[in-house]
């Protein structure tokens, strides 16, 4: 791996503190997620950058994604149907948990996490992912992601995002349909880790995405919301979600770690454990 100052590392209970201070202001003192993504961007040291330069371009798209998605979260809370899991504070999760994860690159000295460009690209990925999500799930593979995609492209013509940067964030975001999860990794685990290469930087925009969804602190939570965005058209679906089989599911075939950061923060261990609890508390049920 490349060289570098050394970085310290941080932890999943920093991580989940920092979760724990977005639902401190959710929804009523709400800071916004354009200030989420400048405390994103503050905390990766890319708090200020030349003009015309790859990682300005970025982030002026990230900016105006950002801004974007916060006016249409606001519109919709007001009329009552902002999607109760697909909203602001998701994409806000996705960007500290992000943070953490390149941050964790850092300090490892994976190649390419160092870059600004390369995490200026991770952060906006992440604010665009979900880009106006209707709210429930994919009629078909890549649906929502597919239309994110083609939402953004005015933003990405306005920042002068490069043909490239337009393929990369295609990629990534169409990467994080759950059907296209798994292929990824697969990918990814017979290499050498570069966050320059897309796959590998793709694996870490799905770890983000599930990230808190995977931390015990915030998944009941977080599996609630989903479960009420899906119970319009899916009720079944919606109550199967809340059931302790459901969440073992989720943990064996969804919430899945490979990056050597996932690795260095614990992912695994915690995802572990808490199967353990879900296999022994059904094993008593059964047995009852």
């Amino acid at each position: 791996m490349g060289e570098g100052p050394e970085l310290a590392v941080p932890t999943l209970h920093e991580l989940s503190l920092s979760l724990r201070n977005l639902r401190k202001t959710w929804p009523q003192e709400w800071p916004g997620l354009p200030l989420v993504f400048e405390r994103a961007c503050q905390q990766l040291g890319l708090g200020s950058t030349r003009k015309g330069t790859v990682v300005s371009r970025w982030l002026a798209f990230g900016r105006a994604v950002s801004e974007h998605v916060e006016q249409d979260g606001i519109q919709r809370q007001a009329a009552g149907y902002e999607p109760a899991y697909h909203n602001r504070l998701h994409i806000a999760d996705t960007l500290v948990c992000m943070t953490y994860l390149l941050k964790t690159s850092a300090a490892l000295n994976v190649p390419g996490a160092r870059q600004p460009a390369v995490m200026a690209m991770a952060l906006c990925i992440m604010a665009g992912h979900d880009f106006l999500h209707p709210g429930g799930s994919n009629a078909q593979p890549g649906e929502f992601e597919a239309r994110a995609v083609q939402d953004l492209q005015p933003l990405m013509a306005d920042a002068g995002l490069t043909f490239e940067d337009r393929q990369i964030l295609a990629y990534c975001i169409m990467a994080t349909d759950p059907t296209r999860v798994k292929g990824v990794h697969l990918q990814v685990r017979t290499r050498p880790y570069d966050l320059r290469q897309a796959d590998c930087l793709t694996v870490l925009v799905q770890e983000a995405d599930i990230m808190a969804s995977t931390l015990p602190e915030t998944s009941a939570g977080l599996t609630r919301s989903l479960s009420i965005e899906w119970a319009p058209k899916k009720p079944a679906a919606a109550e199967e979600l809340l059931l302790p089989q459901n969440r073992l599911l989720f943990l064996e075939h969804a919430a899945l770690f490979s990056s050597p950061a996932a690795s260095c923060l614990g992912l695994d261990a915690v995802k572990l454990r808490q199967t353990r609890l879900i296999v022994r508390g059904l094993q008593k049920t059964n047995r009852s």
